[in-house]
């Protein structure tokens, strides 16, 4: 009898395809990049909660943390539709830190304020101490059609020029050039009294203002960058900002604060400010705000946008902001110069 013979073994081919090994990798790839990023910045917010700038390495990546928590805006959704859930949960934490400290600057505001309430339309402006961009610098400023215009960084040649050519549009002025980062002036349309000028690290200037009988008090500040290379040293800009909110705080009139601040709106500092003064683009602003740098003047690399908000313009309960935003037109500086409009709902 001879026996039937065996059938073929049957082997299953696996898929060895280009194709299908890249989808592999980058998956892996992917998980792999987006876990890493998605636990480290949950770290970070965990240690800035509990620890702050009292690490240097903490006020360091405030700096720019507005900035590596970006991704996870894009990350987080992505991830959900490729139902990788434990990527959506360690990207949890930026994500909604994003939305809660940055999500309200990207939804309409409705702004109630009475039509007869006074209008202050006021502009500040790191011009950058190097700008010999004079011509272009003064029609700037005339085009902006400001009744005050607060200024940084003022140079002998802009305060000499200004003198001479703005006079008919801001026949008060209270100017303190410097050859360093340290001039400060302040243009106005309305008398100005009560000018002071000092320095610390940086230059500052307090001055008041008759605007039509209600005095307004004007701070125009200027706190010292903390970043040294790649080491962040704090202490400085905040004894700078701890000095400006003394000042302010024996103020009694309606109050601005403006100014290159040298910060980000993540900073300790920041946090100071805004416990006794509002900042104006968080309520009415739309967008990040970012006004800094201007890549084209200070790299010469173009089409480049800029990257961090460190201009800003705080208030006080005396003003109802109306509108603010980031100019288009820097002049040769690397500042964007921040326009903003004020009523006046509470007068002195």
């Amino acid at each position: 009898m001879i026996d039937a013979p065996n059938p073929p073994l049957v082997v299953k081919r696996v898929s060895t395809s280009r194709r299908s090994m890249l989808r592999r990798i980058g998956m892996n790839t992917y998980i792999a990049l987006v876990g890493g990023y998605g636990l480290n910045t949950t770290l970070y917010l965990l240690l800035r909660a509990i620890i702050g700038e009292r690490w240097n390495i903490i006020g360091f990546f405030n700096s720019y943390f507005h900035l590596l928590i970006l991704p996870a805006v894009v990350l987080l959704p992505l991830s959900l539709i490729l139902r990788r859930r434990w990527l959506v949960i360690e990207l949890a934490a930026p994500f909604f830190f994003f939305i809660s400290t940055y999500g309200g600057q990207f939804l309409p505001r409705s702004i109630n304020v009475p039509a007869e309430a006074p209008r202050l339309h006021l502009r500040s402006f790191n011009i950058n101490k190097d700008n010999q961009q004079v011509d272009q610098m003064l029609r700037v400023i005339r085009e902006s059609d400001a009744d005050v215009v607060a200024i940084q960084e003022l140079s002998p040649w802009v305060a000499q020029a200004a003198d001479e050519q703005l006079a008919q549009f801001y026949p008060y002025r209270a100017l303190h050039p410097q050859t360093d980062f340290s001039g400060q002036g302040v243009l106005s349309r309305f008398p100005l009294s009560n000018d002071e000028f000092w320095q610390i690290n940086l230059g500052h200037q307090h001055v008041d203002m008759d605007w039509n009988g209600q005095t307004i008090t004007l701070f125009n500040v200027h706190p010292i960058h903390p970043l040294r290379g790649f080491r962040f040293d704090g202490e400085a800009r905040a004894m700078e900002v701890n000095d400006v909110l003394r000042r302010a705080g024996s103020v009694t009139t309606p109050l601005l604060i403006v100014g290159d601040f040298n910060m980000t709106n993540l900073s300790d500092d920041y946090a100071h400010v805004t416990d006794h003064y509002s900042d104006t683009y968080e309520q009415v602003g739309w967008g990040m705000g970012f006004g800094f740098p201007n890549f084209a003047n200070a790299f010469h690399i173009r089409f480049v946008p800029p990257l961090a908000r460190i201009d800003y313009i705080f208030h006080d309960t005396h003003f109802q902001p109306l509108e603010i935003h980031v100019g288009s037109d820097s002049a040769g500086s690397d500042h964007f110069p921040v326009y903003a409009t004020f009523a006046l709902v509470n007068p002195s």
